[in-house]
């Protein structure tokens, strides 16, 4: 078996890579979805429409140099959600990956080009800064609220040399999105299907239109359809041009590309100029090959736009969720109010639910956050999780060992722990062979079971390693 074939933790990028959206992301459009900006382009503001029709505003500026995120950085921004629930959504926001691993989840190629653009959109992630009045909604609190954030709030990395495969970025995201995401905010999003779109803006669109397309409010939870301005729909997809047929030339190329994947029917034009009006008509529901999948969601109070999404995303967690769930009602002490709800947290966020696989009943709900310094999975889970794939393990190599062994140290805190600096070092030690990832990793998860000092000795033990210190245990 050859080492790329096997990969115990699914990487963004590959077949069959599942994902997820926070709502207020996908509804708002704060990137523009132009290919390209005038280098000159440092604010904007707009107007926008809540969906119970009260209306709301958003600023961006960013600084002097800098332009507004604009094209790719949209595709940067889904593969580092993604990325950060791989990470267990940690209690602190942030969460390490080598770059390698979010211009896969990115959906980009792993070029020196993509690189560079990779480094800069991060850079423009962070600097922009956004004032969203009375527009973001606030899932714990359920309410709408004024929030100014960046997207990325904390950016780390090597800064010696330009970004590679073997560099190691340590990310937060604005705590407005990880308060969404952890209080289940979101929707599942066809990563595979948003990657294999032809451009910037068709993806953008898409991510538009599928935000509007999940609504909770219906009886079955999908939109057949929805109808909105042309300017305020412009405005929302960060299309610059303040000429109609511009605009028009602009969407009707991702239309087109839309209506023949079949995700969109049509698409009508009423009237003219910038006062004309579009009117969206979804294709079919998704399809499943598993209804028998859907009916267990829909059993549970699951509604059934959301269960064919979850069926098709995570098929394989829902046999699972629906014995956590039984198991639940049963034993919980209180009546479960939105029985729907719980159902779906327990497919998108089944590591809050493992404890009930032993009967247990979870102390807090899929919003709460874990302890500081606690471990996103299970320590029982990382032990089952190397045994299993012990021998696979054993054939990795050079970027598919480092994104694993990058995966598993975050798991286990040990790579919180060290600074932007360190983090870059290990990469480099990894892939040259200085280090053995997997002894590391197997010390890593021993110690989570032996308490604070063996952890802080495999700490020790890296940084001593890291400043050219001789450490045999740790050393191929």
């Amino acid at each position: 078996m050859s080492p790329k074939a096997v990969r115990p933790v699914p990487l963004p990028g590959d077949a069959g890579m599942t994902g997820h959206d926070e709502r207020n992301l996908g509804r708002l459009g704060l990137i523009s979805a132009q290919k390209t900006v005038p280098a000159t382009l440092r604010t904007w503001s707009r107007a926008v429409t809540l969906p119970d029709g009260r209306p709301a505003s958003i600023v961006c500026t960013v600084s002097e140099g800098q332009t507004v995120p604009h094209g790719l950085d949209n595709d940067v921004m889904v593969g580092l959600i993604s990325l950060c629930f791989e990470a267990g959504l940690p209690s602190d926001g942030k969460f390490s990956t080598s770059a390698y691993r979010l211009l896969k989840a990115s959906g980009f190629p792993t070029t020196v080009q993509y690189y560079r653009i990779l480094e800069t959109a991060l850079k423009r992630l962070t600097d922009a800064k956004y004032t969203v009045k009375e527009g973001w909604y606030r899932q714990g609190a359920q309410m709408w609220s004024t929030q100014m954030f960046s997207q990325v709030s904390y950016l780390a990395y090597n800064a010696k040399s330009e970004l590679g495969g073997a560099s190691v970025l340590t990310v937060r995201l604005a705590d407005p999105i990880m308060e969404n995401l952890r209080a289940g905010y979101i929707k599942p999003l066809d990563v595979a299907f948003y990657t294999s779109l032809s451009q910037p803006l068709v993806r953008a669109l898409y991510r538009q239109l599928d935000a509007r397309r999940f609504d909770e409010a219906r009886s079955d939870g999908l939109a057949p359809g929805f109808s909105v301005a042309l300017r305020d729909w412009a405005d929302s997809l960060g299309i610059l041009s303040a000429r109609s047929d511009k605009v028009r030339d602009a969407l009707s190329g991702a239309h087109s590309e839309l209506v023949a994947r079949h995700y969109l029917q049509d698409v009508v034009w009423r009237g003219r100029g910038m006062g004309a009006a579009l009117e969206y008509v979804f294709g079919e529901p998704p399809q499943t090959q598993r209804p028998e999948l859907v009916e267990q969601l829909l059993a549970r109070g699951v509604k059934r736009g959301m269960a064919l999404r979850l069926t098709n995303v995570f098929p394989d967690r829902i046999a699972q969720a629906a014995r956590r769930f039984d198991h639940y009602l049963k034993t919980a002490r209180t009546e479960v109010g939105n029985r729907g709800g719980l159902m779906v947290a327990m497919v998108t966020r089944p590591e809050d639910y493992a404890g009930l696989d032993a009967g247990a009943v979870p102390g807090a709900s899929s919003a709460s956050p874990r302890p500081a310094g606690a471990p996103a999975v299970p320590e029982q889970d990382l032990v089952q999780l190397e045994a299993k794939y012990e021998g696979e393990v054993a054939e990795l190599s050079g970027q598919a060992l480092l994104d694993w062994v990058l995966r598993q140290l975050s798991l286990t805190g040990l790579l919180r722990r060290l600074d932007a600096s360190e983090r870059s070092q290990l990469g480099e030690r990894l892939t040259q062979g200085q280090l053995d990832g997997r002894q590391l990793v197997r010390r890593s998860i021993q110690a989570l079971s032996q308490g604070q000092p063996a952890q802080d000795a495999v700490y020790q033990e890296v940084r001593d390693l890291l400043r050219g210190a001789w450490t045999p245990s740790l050393t191929p």
